[in-house]
C-alpha cells in the first residue's frame, strides 16, 4: 500500500509525460506543410496567462494557459514544452484550449474524451487529462 494516496496519480501522469517527451525527442523531423498557419503572439486572453509570462522561454508565442493555472511540474527545453497542471480541473483547461488554440493560428486535428491534438508554426501539441492533473505537451523539430 502507498503511503501517500497521490502518489500513485502522480507517477501516472509522470509516466505520461515522459512518454510524451521521449517520443518528441526520437521522432524524425516532421515535414512542414505547405501554407501551414504562422503563429501569431498575442496578449493574453482575460481569463489567461501566457506560458512566456511564466518563466518559459520556449514556448509557442502567445500559448496561454487558464490564469488560475497551478503547475506542478514543468520541462522547458528547445524542442519540448511541458505543463502538468493541479488546477484548474482538466475540463476547464480543455474548454480553455478549444477556445484560444485557433486564435494564434493552432490547428486542432483530434478532440476526444477530453484529449487534444493540435499543430502550427511546426509545433506538435497534445493535451491529456487524469485524475487530479493535466498536462500540456508542445514539441518542435526546428
Amino acid at each position: 500500500m502507498l503511503r501517500f494516496p497521490w502518489a500513485a496519480s502522480r507517477l501516472r501522469v509522470m509516466g505520461i509525460v515522459t512518454v510524451f517527451a521521449l517520443t518528441g525527442c526520437s521522432a524524425p523531423p516532421a515535414e512542414t506543410a505547405v501554407g501551414e498557419p504562422t503563429l501569431t503572439s498575442s496578449a493574453a486572453p482575460a481569463d489567461g496567462t501566457r506560458l512566456s509570462d511564466l518563466g518559459f522561454v520556449n514556448a509557442p508565442p502567445g500559448l496561454s494557459v487558464p490564469a488560475d493555472a497551478k503547475i506542478s511540474d514543468r520541462v522547458d527545453s528547445p524542442n519540448n514544452v511541458t505543463v502538468v497542471m493541479t488546477a484548474p480541473d482538466g475540463l476547464t483547461v480543455v474548454d480553455f484550449l478549444r477556445r484560444h488554440l485557433a486564435e494564434l493560428g493552432f490547428r486542432i486535428t483530434a478532440d476526444d474524451q477530453n484529449s487534444l491534438l493540435f499543430e502550427g508554426g511546426g509545433f506538435q501539441g497534445a493535451f491529456t487529462v487524469s485524475s487530479g492533473y493535466s498536462a500540456l505537451t508542445l514539441r518542435t523539430d526546428r
